[in-house]
């Protein structure tokens, strides 16, 4: 590295040293995940990721938006419910409706887990949120009826991913 760049830099650290240590916190969390770009903009956009200083404030920020979603996914499938024609696809709704409100509490479970330090803890009710989900999708499989939440319940899964991954490095 030149002089000059050497000196932009420390004057770039000295400028905005925490929105470059967050950045480059975001991106090590990121980094340790099997879906990064969903991590990354999903940490990139909240405010409280955005000022980390830690990595475990950056998995409490990742495990917020995946309670987040499993919320907006069971509103959805209620939504489902109330306009369902077809028994199957009712029944299916009324078993999904059931995992995430399940899957809802787990990962409330793991926001007290994590509030503790109990990694062990927040991965196995992670997990159990991940199963739930994966359950509500096979209940349109077993009822050989389309499933209108395959996008949200997919990425659903994919943020409890990330989340274990990132508290896996804890």
């Amino acid at each position: 590295m030149n002089p000059i760049s050497s000196l932009v830099f420390v004057l770039l650290l000295t400028v905005f040293p925490t929105q470059i240590f967050c950045q480059n916190l975001i991106a090590q969390a990121c980094g340790y995940t099997s879906y990064k770009p969903l991590c990354l903009s999903t940490l990139q956009s909240d405010s409280e990721a955005k000022s980390a200083k830690d990595l475990l404030t950056i998995a409490k920020v990742a495990l917020k938006h995946a309670g987040t979603k499993a919320q907006a996914v069971n509103a959805e499938v209620k939504k489902q419910q109330g306009s369902a024609t077809d028994e199957g696809l009712k029944q299916a709704l009324s078993d999904c409706a059931e995992n995430y409100g399940d899957a809802i509490d787990q990962i409330q479970s793991s926001t007290t887990a994590l509030g503790s330090k109990k990694y062990n803890d927040v991965n196995t009710w992670v997990s159990a949120a991940m199963n739930d989900a994966d359950s509500c999708n096979q209940g349109f499989e077993d009822q050989s009826v389309k499933s209108p939440i395959t996008s949200s319940s997919t990425t659903f899964s994919q943020l409890c991913s990330n989340v274990l991954a990132i508290t896996n490095h804890l």
